[in-house]
């Protein structure tokens, strides 16, 4: 059942644009939709990119959206989400951009609450919790931006509240990670190398789906090596610095006395569990 969406515009409040890679997703593209309209938050637009769907049903979903003005189709041969992503983004007149996959959901007060923030022109990404549900009902609690960690693991999932002006100062999403899949992760590296500052919010920003389908369980796990070898060439000198970083840290606890006095200490158990171990 469609909901019967209305055009609420203030010219006081920001443009945000909405931006959806559209692949194949007609179960799931009306509650994300939904979604979006549902939040407090009215001076939004949507942006779907379908990217080259096959399944008809994904086909015919996208015409329940055709003739709303809050609604923008766009289309292109399957390219992957990075593409479809910047397609949107470079053609969007939004002040701010809130990437979102077509199986996710936006939470009501998200962005009401995040734009209050943005009155620190420091601050280009804001970003919060999140909700699984479907196959897996947890909340995963996001960590705040740390270059040593994001060099490690993403710390940060794709859907946030972020200016325009930091796509266009830094780049848009790199395209080689368009099919292997973490483009969001060598986003935000690019994004902790700039001035713009990252603050988290502890609340739900987002939901995500759950499922065994879902492009991070059947593409991006299997690619893992490839995407690493790709992101830390890309970046080999901010690697280096911060393992050069990391190896001056450890060396300077080892050499301070309470290490010392710590190794003394653990010794005796040490030889002890080596011995217990090696007989048992």
């Amino acid at each position: 059942m469609l909901i019967s969406y209305t055009n609420s515009m203030s010219e006081s409040n920001p443009l945000v644009s909405f931006i959806i890679p559209y692949f194949n997703a007609g179960r799931t593209i009306q509650e994300t939709v939904d979604s979006i309209f549902y939040q407090s938050y009215k001076n939004f637009d949507i942006w779907i990119v379908n990217d080259g769907s096959t399944e008809p049903l994904s086909i015919e979903k996208l015409k329940n959206f055709e003739g709303n003005e809050k609604i923008q189709i766009l289309h292109q041969e399957n390219a992957g989400p990075s593409t479809a992503r910047n397609l949107a983004i470079q053609q969007s007149k939004a002040e701010f951009i809130v990437p979102l996959d077509a199986d996710d959901l936006i939470d009501s007060n998200s962005i009401a609450e995040s734009l209050n923030v943005f009155k620190n022109r420091e601050i280009g990404i804001v970003y919060g919790n999140i909700q699984y549900f479907g196959e897996e009902k947890t909340v995963k609690k996001q960590a705040d931006f740390k270059m040593e960690r994001q060099l490690i693991m993403n710390q940060i999932a794709v859907t946030a509240l972020i200016r325009k002006e930091v796509f266009i100062d830094i780049g848009y999403y790199d395209q080689f990670l368009s099919k292997p899949g973490l483009e969001d992760w060598e986003f935000w590296i690019r994004v902790g190398q700039s001035s713009w500052k990252f603050k988290k919010l502890e609340m739900i920003f987002f939901k995500v789906r759950i499922q065994n389908s879902s492009r991070t369980y059947q593409v991006a796990n299997n690619n893992l090596n490839i995407i690493k070898d790709y992101v830390y060439k890309k970046h080999v000198n901010l690697v280096m610095e911060n393992y050069e970083n990391l190896y001056y840290q450890k060396k300077q606890l080892i050499e301070t006395p309470d290490y010392k006095i710590g190794n003394f200490v653990m010794a005796p158990y040490r030889y002890f569990k080596k011995k217990i171990f090696k007989n048992g």
